[in-house]
C-alpha cells in the first residue's frame, strides 16, 4: 500500500520510467521490480488521459460537515445532534446494543443536519428509510430523534 503522499507526489512529478518512480519518496528501494512496474503503468495510463478524463477539483461535497464544525456553522443543528447522539445512546444501552448497530451515526448525522420540513413520526421515518435505514432501525430509532428534532425546533 501507499500513503496519500506517495501517490500525489506521482501525480505531481509524472515519472517517465520506473527508475524515476524509485528515486520518489514512498517508493525507495524495499518496494519490489513488480510492484514499481505496477505503479508506473498507472502512472503512464494517467499520463493518457485527456484533460476532461482527470478528476476535476472542487466537487460539491455531499452530506453535512464534520461533527465538530457544526457549532460555527448552524448551532442549531449542533443542538439538535447533541440531543439525537443522547437519545440514541440511551436507547442502545437499553437495548444492550451498539448504537452503531442501532443506526449509524452518518444517517443521525444527516437527518439532524437536514431534519424534515415538519418533525413528526412519518416524515422522520421517511428520512430514515431515505438515508438506508433498517425498518427495525426506523421502528426503533424514530420516537427518539422526533423527540430530539422536536425538542430542539422550539
Amino acid at each position: 500500500m501507499l500513503g496519500d503522499a506517495a501517490i500525489v507526489e506521482a501525480a505531481l512529478a509524472l515519472p517517465a520510467n520506473v527508475h524515476a518512480l524509485a528515486a520518489l519518496n514512498g517508493y525507495g528501494h524495499r518496494m519490489g521490480k513488480r510492484q514499481l512496474e505496477q505503479w508506473q503503468a498507472a502512472v503512464d495510463r494517467a499520463k493518457g488521459l485527456s484533460e476532461a478524463q482527470l478528476p476535476q477539483p472542487g466537487q460539491p461535497v455531499a452530506g453535512p460537515p464534520p461533527p465538530r464544525a457544526w457549532a460555527d456553522k448552524d448551532p442549531v443543528a449542533a443542538a439538535r445532534l447533541s440531543a439525537a447522539r443522547a437519545g440514541v445512546s440511551a436507547l442502545a444501552e437499553e437495548l444492550n446494543m451498539p448504537q452503531e448497530n442501532l443506526i449509524t451515526p452518518d444517517t443521525v448525522r444527516r437527518v439532524c443536519w437536514e431534519p424534515p420540513a415538519v418533525v413528526d413520526a412519518e416524515s422522520v421515518a421517511a428520512a430514515l428509510a431515505g438515508h438506508g435505514a433498517r425498518q427495525w432501525q426506523v421502528e426503533q430509532v424514530t420516537p427518539v430523534l422526533v423527540e430530539a428534532l422536536s425538542a430542539k425546533e422550539a
